[in-house]
C-alpha cells in the first residue's frame, strides 16, 4: 500500500493567510494538517482560509482537526474558513453542521472578504 501524502503551503493574500492543501486528510495525515494550521495561528493570525481545491478525501480525523483548530480562534474574534471543497467534503461539513462554525466559500476572494468583514467587528467580551 502506498503511503498517502499531504502537502501544504501558506501564502498571505490581503493580510489573510491562505493554506493550500493537497492530497488526502485521514488518520495518518491529520497531524500534518493540524501542524500546518497551527504554524499559521502561532504567528498571530486570527483569520485563516483553507483552500481544499486539491484535497480528494477527508475522514473524521480531518473534520476533528478543523474543529479543534477553530476553537482558539473564536474567543479572539477569529475564524477558520474553507474554500474549494469537493462535494463529499461539503456534504459532510453540512451534515455535521461544522459549516455553521467553519463557513464554506466558493472562492478565496470571498473568504478573504468575509475575514476582513469579521475583523471590523468588535471582539465579544
Amino acid at each position: 500500500m502506498d503511503k498517502v501524502q499531504l502537502t501544504s503551503f501558506a501564502e498571505i493574500i490581503e493580510s489573510v493567510p491562505v493554506l493550500h492543501v493537497a492530497g488526502e486528510i485521514d488518520i495518518f495525515t491529520a497531524p500534518d494538517f493540524k501542524d500546518a494550521i497551527a504554524d499559521i495561528a502561532v504567528q498571530g493570525y486570527t483569520h485563516i482560509v483553507i483552500d481544499m481545491q486539491h484535497v480528494a478525501f477527508m475522514d473524521s480525523s480531518g473534520f476533528g482537526t478543523l474543529l479543534s483548530a477553530s476553537k482558539p480562534l473564536r474567543p479572539v474574534g477569529g475564524s477558520l474558513s474553507m474554500v474549494n471543497c469537493n462535494d463529499s467534503i461539503t456534504r459532510m461539513l453540512n451534515i455535521t453542521r461544522l459549516s455553521t462554525i467553519i463557513p464554506i466559500y466558493a472562492t478565496v476572494a470571498e473568504a478573504i472578504e468575509a475575514a476582513h468583514s469579521l475583523s471590523e467587528q468588535p471582539v465579544p467580551a
